[in-house]
């Protein structure tokens, strides 16, 4: 078998009553907490015990760690789904959403087990979801555009992968990439995750654009002190994400991801190609490197437009049989 239960959930001893009764007052009783793990043993124990004080239960899935990470995280009192190897984040969620897919329950929240998310947001985080103003909340770190902590060079990676998932899902939000999120029983059900990479949280963004899932931001607080940091490296987790998106944008709006560069291919020899015509007549001088040049550019063009035409087409006709 690939994956092993163990443990069970449980209020944890740290649970203060009045808290408790902050936080019952503010979220529905039936919200239940997902953390996807790999080699957290620093910090998973302290999220599920704050996680545990706004969530009927926690499940941590464990992928294939080789640290003691489940075993803190079943002293914690968190139910343990182990993968016997590693899968990858995408993996892991998977994992997550099908143990709560026949579960009666207000919302599912996930959140990271690095300790980066503060659990003390999931009632704000959770809060659109519960009150049917949305199917998926996202904890955007970037809503308020007061963000001070997050490295220069990872708020830009992370912006070309916010207009990389707009290509691809056409949802224009301030922090596609992040994991804090509160999911609706219909996007449980809905949501159908294929990657095991870590482009999963714009493939859910782009599967609930094309389910009709309505998807709204929520402001929240990151940590980046005192945290283990990154399980992978930030420039190959980002390219990894980056190819992940530009397939989606390849598969699904074939005409965009063709015709648009092949129109442009073809303008740029078109112009290279007129301007060695008239070099020709003016001066006399034929510049053969410039023909060669605009000619092959043209023919790439060319072939990416009739690509683009032709699997925009054929993609058309694959959803008008789907809808009959």
């Amino acid at each position: 078998m690939g994956i092993q239960t163990n443990g069970s959930g449980g209020e944890s001893s740290v649970t203060d009553q009045s808290v408790i009764s902050e936080v019952s007052s503010t979220v529905a009783e039936e919200i239940v907490v997902g953390i996807p793990t790999y080699n957290e043993e620093i910090a998973i124990g302290s999220v599920v015990l704050q996680a545990q004080q706004y969530a009927e239960e926690v499940v941590v899935v464990d992928d294939g760690s080789s640290d003691h990470t489940v075993a803190i995280a079943e002293a914690a009192g968190a139910t343990v789904i182990e993968h016997e190897t590693n899968k990858g984040k995408g993996g892991a969620i998977r994992t997550i959403l099908g143990h709560f897919q026949d579960v009666d329950l207000d919302a599912v929240v996930l959140l990271d087990g690095d300790g980066q998310h503060i659990p003390g947001d999931i009632p704000e985080v959770v809060e659109p979801v519960v009150d049917d103003d949305c199917d998926i909340a996202i904890g955007s770190r970037y809503l308020e555009d007061d963000d001070t902590e997050t490295p220069v060079y990872r708020r830009f990676g992370q912006r070309v992968l916010d207009y990389l998932t707009l290509g691809s899902s056409g949802e224009n939000l301030t922090d596609t990439q992040s994991g804090f999120r509160a999911f609706s029983p219909d996007a449980v059900a809905e949501l159908n995750i294929r990657t095991d990479g870590m482009g999963v949280e714009s493939e859910m963004i782009g599967q609930a654009s094309e389910n009709g899932l309505d998807i709204e931001e929520v402001p929240i607080d990151v940590r980046y002190e005192e945290v283990d940091g990154q399980t992978h490296n930030p420039l190959r987790h980002g390219l990894g994400v980056a190819v992940f998106l530009t397939q989606l944008i390849r598969d699904r709006h074939p005409l965009l991801f063709f015709a648009v560069p092949g129109l442009a291919l073809l303008t740029m020899g078109g112009l290279v190609m007129t301007h060695a015509a008239w070099l020709y007549q003016t001066t006399g001088a034929f510049h053969q490197w410039r023909v060669t040049i605009s000619g092959f550019t043209i023919l790439l063009g060319t072939i990416g437009l009739f690509c683009g035409l032709v699997l925009s087409q054929v993609q058309n006709m694959i959803a008008g049989l789907d809808g009959e």
